[in-house]
């Protein structure tokens, strides 16, 4: 039986101590190809370079890397690298949580997001870890990744994107898995002012709501949140609907 074909890619870079755990775990099982960045790309978002060169290099057996985005590397890879349509795009594993409204400014979750654009089910993963000091459980949160590819991401429909964090934890430590939704925060001291440059940072105050991604990784659980690709507010569609065939006039 043909293994089915898995596109690895992230913001971190190809070298990556976290896509390099994802690759270990799931070679034996699928076939693995990773195109990454060349460099690291966190907080990319979901940028892509038109009509400027991106080079590719091969520098190991189905492993390239190239000057550009994550969302730039998963359309080289769709259009160019890969000869056959994967089964399944995979991003991580960050280093970083990847939470609430992460999901707007990570490249992680942006590689994802481009692979389920086009039609193809697509996760991000990301352990959350408190520094990079820290001892990192990569392997711990590679079984999690592979238990959601294995068990979870073939009953989906095509083009589902999926939001992973791992509490920073070995493996046997980890209480469960929640699906939860996206949660919010707010910052404090977001801009400081530094021998007439500014640094934009801060630090985040969560709302810790209940069934929140926050709440389950803070009680040592893995989140998994489901994200739409259509950001429509259809209810406030409907309400600017009717606001504007209310006020609209054709003279203004």
């Amino acid at each position: 039986m043909e293994r089915k074909l898995i596109l690895l890619s992230n913001d971190d870079g190809v070298r990556a101590d976290g896509i390099r755990a994802l690759r270990d775990a799931l070679v034996d099982e699928f076939r693995i190809v990773i195109v990454a960045p060349e460099n690291e790309m966190s907080a990319s978002s979901h940028a892509v370079t038109l009509k400027k060169p991106l080079y590719i290099k091969e520098i190991d057996s189905d492993v390239y890397s190239i000057t550009g985005t994550p969302a730039d590397c998963i359309i080289a890879a769709l259009f160019h690298i890969l000869k056959e349509k994967p089964d399944f795009i995979l991003s991580g594993i960050n280093l970083g949580q990847n939470l609430g409204e992460d999901v707007f400014y990570s490249g992680t979750v942006a590689a994802a997001r481009e692979g389920a654009l086009y039609g193809i089910t697509s996760a991000a993963f990301s352990i959350v870890a408190g520094s990079k000091d820290d001892v990192i459980h990569f392997e711990s949160a590679a079984k999690v990744a592979k238990y959601v590819i294995n068990d979870v991401l073939p009953s989906l429909e095509d083009g589902t994107l999926l939001n992973v964090n791992i509490p920073n934890l070995p493996y046997q430590k980890l209480k469960g898995v929640r699906v939860t939704k996206l949660s919010t925060r707010r910052y404090v001291d977001v801009v400081k002012e530094e021998n007439g440059f500014i640094v934009i940072g801060g630090r985040p105050i969560w709302q810790m709501d209940e069934g929140t991604d926050i709440v389950a990784v803070k009680e040592g659980y893995v989140s998994i949140t489901p994200l739409l690709k259509d950001l429509t507010f259809y209810e406030e569609r409907e309400r600017l609907q009717r606001i504007i065939g209310r006020t609209y006039k054709r003279d203004h």
